[in-house]
């Protein structure tokens, strides 16, 4: 059995592979088009304004500060999440999940931003420089930012972007990519050759050990994707491996395929000497949305997590159905069902379902 879920998941990773938020597949664009940092984040570019605008809100509403004439090339903004969650047996809890303030500029080539986030009683900043002008559609870019291996997916509870922040049977439950790391000092060059194709190196300062590591450490980190587009689909395949201070190394592998609204995506990370210097863990999941219609997404998603990568036992596994909803530019409500179970010969009953709506604003 072991062997046939390993092979299974080897096969999903050769043939299909991706590294885009769903947005920017279903625009056949990179996450850089729309967010001034090339991963995706920080403040929406003009082309990302305008994509809202078109594509993803019910209904545009004109902020009273804005102005269509103006070329200023400044910009500011803010971003905030409240979080609840209902739980049987359980109150209510309720609590902000971050708030962040954000600037930067776009000046032709140029582009750079800087943003301070509150995040569980602590701040933390982020921020880079970024030139697109050198030959073969490359660029070049300074940051204090965590990499960008695969997907930069905005909530920090899906395993291979955090997982579970409080814990419901095993040490640990996701990767370690999350706000409350101290983000790492880092620079990333990167090229488009050929149509469709991205390469980009990067190098940076130690970020997932950060305790008991030396300041002199450091990682590396190559990726790779490739987005084809046609007139029934578009997909994209996507390759990352990062390595820290000869202790730590991670292998991700990513997917994802687009058609008349419905996109499926998938992730698959495993990282060696992280819980400890010989044991393995690996996250994935897979995700399915369709766009009901303009303002409005479902979106279901299965998540699996396993701290010693034997694949049968000691893991956690998650699905989940909500819906997305956008009605204004700069408003976005999310309310989703999910349910956890845990793989272990000993373990106490199931944690119990629960119930999550967030509100996100932005600017």
């Amino acid at each position: 059995m072991k062997l046939i879920i390993r092979i299974a998941i080897l096969v999903l990773s050769i043939n299909s592979l991706l590294a885009l938020p769903r947005f920017a597949l279903m625009e056949e664009v990179s996450c850089g088009s729309c967010h001034s940092y090339q991963g995706g984040g920080a403040n929406r570019t003009e082309y990302g304004e305008e994509y809202a605008r078109e594509s993803l809100i019910m209904k545009d509403i004109a902020f009273p500060w804005e102005n269509e004439d103006s070329e200023f090339p400044l910009y500011f903004g803010l971003d905030t999440r409240y979080q609840m969650i209902a739980q049987a047996d359980k109150d209510l809890r309720q609590f902000p999940m971050q708030f962040a303030l954000y600037g930067g500029a776009e000046m032709g080539s140029l582009i750079t931003h800087a943003e301070v986030l509150r995040i569980s009683e602590e701040f933390r900043f982020s921020g880079g420089l970024r030139y697109e002008g050198l030959p073969l559609e490359s660029w070049v870019s300074l940051a204090k930012a965590l990499p960008v291996l695969g997907w930069r997916i905005d909530d920090h509870s899906i395993f291979t972007r955090g997982g579970n922040l409080t814990l419901q049977g095993l040490n640990r439950e996701g990767m370690p990519y999350t706000p409350f790391l101290e983000s790492p000092k880092l620079m990333e060059f990167g090229s488009s050759p050929i149509v469709g194709l991205d390469l980009s190196v990067m190098a940076g300062t130690s970020f997932i050990q950060q305790n008991g590591s030396a300041d002199s450490d450091l990682f590396t980190a190559l990726k790779m994707s490739y987005l084809y587009s046609g007139d029934l689909f578009s997909a994209q395949i996507g390759l990352a491996y990062l390595d820290e201070s000869k202790l730590i190394n991670a292998s991700v592998a990513t997917w994802g395929i687009s058609s008349y609204g419905i996109v499926w995506l998938g992730e698959w990370a495993q990282m060696n000497g992280w819980i400890q210097s010989d044991i393995t863990n690996m996250a994935t999941f897979q995700q399915l949305s369709y766009r009901l219609f303009q303002g409005l997404d479902i979106v279901g998603r299965y998540e699996f997590f396993d701290p010693n990568i034997d694949l049968t036992t000691g893991a956690i596994q998650r699905t989940s159905l909500g819906l997305e909803f956008f009605p204004v530019r700069g408003m976005e409500v999310k309310l989703s069902y999910r349910n956890s179970s845990l793989e272990l010969p000993d373990a106490s009953p199931d944690p119990e379902s629960q119930i999550l709506s967030q509100i996100h604003f932005y600017l």
